[in-house]
């Protein structure tokens, strides 16, 4: 026979030209087959090609067979390579397991250090992600922006709408598919036909578009409709799910029922989720504002507006388009206020319409001091990655000899490295689940201890995102804690002969080692400058003088509704009323009235001030004023000295004309602080209206922030109108009182006055004055303890780490070192030279820490008061304190050093 025959006889050649390590299994056992058939067929007497051709066709579709038979191969050999993977897998588990019961202290020290590290980030990350990155619960929340006018002219770069302009942009614009306006306010509410105490709530009255715009879906009921937002319709609100569920217990029957809003029956007909937050969280109740575009209320800029864009419109865009037609307002709404045209306020002020993303009206400020906070988390973070890869460097060399032995057996680098990562891998996994805990606790401290202006404050929480934000941590930790010992591994062997008598090796990961340390203290440096500048401004701005006495004062609000006290004559007698009772109240030594207290966001009201003889209020829209209504012996109870001219009079002595101003704004009309010049001065609140004079000028106060300016602000007795535009006594007031001790062993005595005088009213914001400061610098004060605690801990960790990588260094040269003294050396330079190395470490880690804080500091500026970001108090004394925790972490092992024994040591490493 051939070759070429022989060659076509092999069953082989049937199913095959190639051979792979699948489907070459598979022709083989075919070919076996085959060849197995045509032998048996051959005995029989068949030929060898029929035998051939028989065995062939018996056998039917080879082609399918073998990729039928390849699949099933396929299958069982994954299943294998699983099977091994996971048996492999929990070998190394089981052995990482009994090697870190070895090592305890290993095992301790990097489930700690990870612990906080991966803690901090993910508390950090669920706020940012809650606050700052999720998108807002609305429909296609992309779209929707902020509407507000740019008054350079008067100094409002963020001013909000007018309801002439809300009409004009609803009916005019061609570039939004909708806008709405609202303001907040707030009202005494109670439950008709329940027996529970009226509370005050913060309300928003707002337009029925607000909705439609937002996309909002109501938990019950219905949405406010534009029906129901039409001048005369019956009165209607919404209630939030907070007030539904605190105040009705959940009630599924809610919609239909109804509540006295200010002494007027609103039937309830929705409710809205917790996630709605417009204006603002703390919302409890929506009730439309009923405008009448053919005759619009007498008003100013005091109105939110919400819009939302057409598909592919930009906010660019839309601004033009807004800019356009807002010149229409003069001639579609020509009134503004009494005595006031559209046409004349348009041209005073400028208005240059603005649209920015609802997200940051939302977040506003805070996201600075939020993103500053979750900076300070991740240099936490990255340091105690970095002390978890010191600690696994020196694991490592001290596992040498235990490595190489597996290796010389036969372990491969792969599995090697495998199992030196489970190690680290369980005990992150178990600082991994720590630091959900540790998270889930500071989160719900954050709830109730935190800055209550916190936006968006009800979504944060420990969601899905959060878990996996957190195994992710999990894992980085792993790959940069064994990063730099695997590095090592795949260098080359490891030899069994290996000896801590240094070498080249040794040097290489002393160095490696003190690289780490001097990251390690470069972000520590970051993390105590910044948190110094921040304790800086805290100290500068509690040592700013508010302009008044905060000592022993408290503050009671209370609101008269309208619908009982319909008459100017019955809201002054309610106050001299509650007035003197107060003030004959035991350990009371003053008490006095005020619409508007410093430091507390309520009774915000803002008027233009038109003096007598100014050409220019023609021209331009005089600065504004903060208008503020007093009685009884408010300046001497806020102990705001009186700088010229005289207080008021007593309130049944009043003239109605009268009025005070602060030094702030006698400086900004006449140029004279003292005041002297302003007394006798006349000045009117629109260009109409009656004239009042000027008769005492007080000091001033930081009104909104202590970290800005002091306000100007214009007094009127209580019995003057302080809002001329609608030309109402003010209903809302704060009975302000000083007393000898703690003012807050009173609060039941005046709440049992405000009760006797009218059941229905409550009282809300009692609170010490000293409170409302405190409250004011609430946000400074969060970011400060924040930044200072992960400062301390990250000094803390960089310490350790320092002090660690020495001891390691003394362990390393134990020989060297007593070889230097048995030689003579004196224990005390030994210990100096020990010294003298960590603090190199430390002066390179300072070096790139300088460097790395000139990088970061722009970003802090905005949270900084009075203070500059190279403040030299904080940067220097964060320099001293790194440098003084390096001096005592190398105190113990240069202490070690000294006191090496030279024979101990020699007979260790013969």
């Amino acid at each position: 026979m051939s070759g070429e025959e022989q060659d076509r006889a092999r069953p082989g050649r049937v199913v095959r030209t190639e051979r792979e390590p699948v489907e070459g299994a598979v022709d083989d056992e075919i070919a076996f087959h085959l060849a197995s058939r045509v032998s048996e067929l051959q005995r029989r007497g068949v030929s060898a090609a029929d035998a051939r051709r028989l065995a062939i066709s018996e056998f039917g579709d080879i082609e399918a067979s073998r990729r039928e038979l390849a699949a099933v191969d396929r299958a069982l050999r994954r299943r294998r390579r699983v099977l091994t993977a996971l048996d492999g897998s929990l070998q190394d588990l089981r052995h990482a397991t009994r090697s870190l019961r070895r090592a305890p202290t290993f095992g301790l020290a990097t489930f700690g250090t990870l612990a906080i590290g991966i803690g901090a980030l993910t508390t950090m990350f669920a706020i940012v992600n809650a606050v700052l990155l999720r998108p807002l619960p609305y429909r296609d929340p992309a779209r929707l922006v902020g509407a507000w006018h740019d008054m350079a002219a008067i100094n409002l770069p963020h001013a909000p709408q007018a309801v002439q302009t809300y009409f004009t942009y609803a009916t005019q614009t061609h570039t939004i598919e909708g806008i709405g306006i609202y303001r907040e306010t707030a009202a005494n509410v109670s439950v008709i036909g329940q027996a529970a105490d009226p509370q005050r709530v913060d309300v928003a009255a707002c337009t029925a578009t607000l909705f439609s715009v937002l996309g909002a879906a109501p938990l019950r009921g219905h949405l406010i409709t534009a029906d129901e937002d039409q001048p005369g319709a019956a009165p209607v609100a919404m209630i939030g799910e907070g007030m539904w569920r605190s105040k009705f217990g959940s009630d599924p029957d809610i919609v239909g029922r109804v509540i006295d809003v200010n002494g007027v029956a609103r039937q309830i007909i929705g409710v809205l989720p917790r996630s709605f937050e417009i204006p603002t969280s703390r919302i409890a109740l929506w009730i439309p504002l009923n405008l009448d575009p053919a005759n619009p209320p007498p008003t100013a800029f005091t109105y939110g507006g919400i819009a939302r864009l057409k598909a592919g419109v930009s906010a660019a865009a839309a601004e033009r388009d807004f800019a356009s037609v807002l010149p229409r307002a003069a001639t579609l709404y020509p009134r503004f206020a009494p005595g006031v045209s559209t046409q004349q306020i348009l041209a005073q002020t400028k208005p240059r319409p603005i649209l920015t993303p609802l997200r940051d009206d939302v977040v506003g400020a805070v996201s600075t001091t939020l993103w500053l906070t979750g900076a300070a988390a991740l240099l936490l973070y990255l340091v105690a990655c970095i002390n978890v890869g010191n600690l696994a460097l020196v694991r490592f060399d001290a596992r040498q000899l235990e490595l190489a032995v597996r290796q010389a057996l036969g372990a491969g680098g792969a599995r090697i490295a495998r199992s030196y990562l489970a190690e680290i891998a369980i005990v992150a996994l178990a600082a991994g689940i720590t630091a959900l805990a540790i998270s889930g606790a500071a989160l719900a401290l954050l709830g109730s201890k935190g800055p209550t202006d916190l936006p968006r404050l009800a979504e944060v929480a420990l969601d899905g995102r959060c878990v996996l934000f957190a195994l992710v941590a999990c894992s980085c930790a792993v790959l940069l804690g064994g990063a730099i010992p695997l590095r090592r591994l795949r260098r080359g062997t490891l030899l069994l002969n290996r000896s801590t008598r240094g070498g080249t090796a040794g040097r290489a990961a002393n160095r490696t080692r003190q690289t780490l340390v001097a990251a390690q203290i470069a972000l520590a440096l970051v993390a105590l400058a910044g948190s110094g500048l921040l304790v800086r401004s805290f100290i500068r701005l509690d040592a700013v003088h508010p302009g008044f006495d905060a000592d022993r004062v408290a503050t009671y609000w209370m609101s008269l509704p309208p619908a009982r006290y319909a008459k100017d004559t019955a809201i002054v007698r309610f106050y001299a009323t509650l007035l003197d009772r107060a003030r004959a109240l035991p350990g009371v030594v003053s008490a006095g009235l005020t619409s508007r207290v410093p430091l507390v966001p309520r009774g915000f009201n803002d008027n233009p001030f038109y003096v007598e003889g100014a050409t220019s209020a023609d021209e331009k829209l005089p600065p504004l004023q903060i208008f503020t209504t007093v009685g009884g012996d408010y300046f001497q109870t806020m102990r705001i000295p009186l700088l010229a001219g005289k207080p008021f009079d007593a309130m049944d002595q009043q003239r109605e004309g009268d009025a005070i101003i602060s030094s702030r704004t006698a400086s900004m009309f006449w140029h004279d602080s003292t005041g002297r010049s302003a007394i006798g001065k006349r000045f009117r609140v629109l260009p109409t209206s009656r004239w009042y004079t000027v008769v005492g000028v007080v000091a001033s106060t930081r009104d909104s922030s202590l970290m800005k300016l002091p306000a100007p602000v214009v007094y009127f007795p209580q019995t003057t109108y302080t809002d001329p535009a609608q030309r109402q006594t003010a209903r809302t007031m704060a009975l302000v009182m000083r007393t000898q001790s703690d003012p807050a062993s009173l609060n039941s005595t005046v709440q049992g006055i405000v009760r006797a005088l009218d059941p229905s009213l409550p009282l809300f914001d009692v609170q010490p004055m000293v409170a409302a400061v405190r409250a004011s610098t609430a946000r400074l004060r969060f970011t400060t303890l924040m930044l200072g605690a992960a400062a301390l801990v990250t000094l803390a960790l960089g310490a350790l780490g320092l002090s660690g990588v020495m001891g390691y260094v003394v362990t390393l040269r134990r020989r060297e070192i007593g070889i230097r003294i048995a030689l003579g050396a004196a224990p005390t330079t030994v210990a100096a030279a020990t010294t003298r190395d960590a603090m190199r470490v430390t002066a390179i880690g300072v070096a790139v820490g300088l460097a790395l804080f000139a990088a970061a500091a722009p970003f802090a500026r905005a949270t900084l008061f009075g203070v500059a970001v190279w403040d030299p108090v904080a940067v220097a004394g964060a320099v001293l304190i790194l440098l003084a925790a390096a001096m005592l972490a190398s105190w113990l092992p240069a202490r070690r050093a000294a006191q090496v024994d030279p024979a101990e040591a020699l007979r260790a490493e013969a």
